[in-house]
């Protein structure tokens, strides 16, 4: 019974561990704020997400999937992969006029698959973003807008720490308490 709770309080504690890392992984994977879908663009189909949602001053990531564009599959899902594309996003405050630019690359992103860029923008507003695309066609654009907001306090990140600190002590004090018994030993009585 002891060697389970110890064992269940380890588990615990690799589960809570992957849970707070799955998040991270998220960020980066094509997942997030869909901001475009399937949009056929001349010779390819494109997709593109963005996170954090909401989209809050110093981080913005924006992640592209391109296809081959085909004249006989209408839904898109059939051409393949792009990935030798130069893809460039920018993004412009629609207020101030600045320009970030970023080169969107497969070594940011965790699923090979798309392309990231990763800004810091610094001023709130509705901002465009492009994506760019340069082929052998010449270039292809698409784009979208959306609100950098200013920035919140993390209340998911200190509740999620603190929600850590209280299972690992959880855990310590029911280890500590359950390995710390002595095992009862039977009297033998001699005749």
């Amino acid at each position: 019974m002891i060697k389970m709770i110890k064992r269940g309080a380890l588990f615990l504690l690799v589960l809570l561990l992957l849970g707070f890392s799955y998040a991270t992984v998220l960020a980066h994977g094509g997942v997030g704020t869909q901001q475009i879908n399937n949009l056929d663009l001349g010779p390819y189909r494109i997709w593109v997400w963005s996170d954090p949602e909401p989209p809050a001053v110093g981080e913005y990531h924006v992640a592209v999937a391109l296809t081959e564009s085909l004249d006989s599959d209408p839904n898109g899902f059939a051409g393949e992969p792009v990935l030798g594309a130069d893809v460039l996003v920018e993004m412009e405050n629609q207020t101030s006029g600045i320009l970030l630019i970023a080169q969107a690359t497969h070594e940011d992103a965790v699923n090979k698959l798309f392309y990231e860029a990763v800004f810091s923008p610094e001023q709130t507003g509705i901002w465009e973003i492009r994506v760019i695309v340069q082929g052998p066609d010449g270039p292809v654009t698409a784009s979208y807008t959306d609100e950098i907001v200013p920035p919140t306090f993390p209340w998911m990140a200190v509740g999620g720490g603190l929600l850590a600190v209280v299972l690992a002590v959880a855990g310590v004090v029911l280890y500590v308490y359950t390995g710390r018994k002595e095992p009862v030993r039977e009297a033998r009585s001699t005749p």
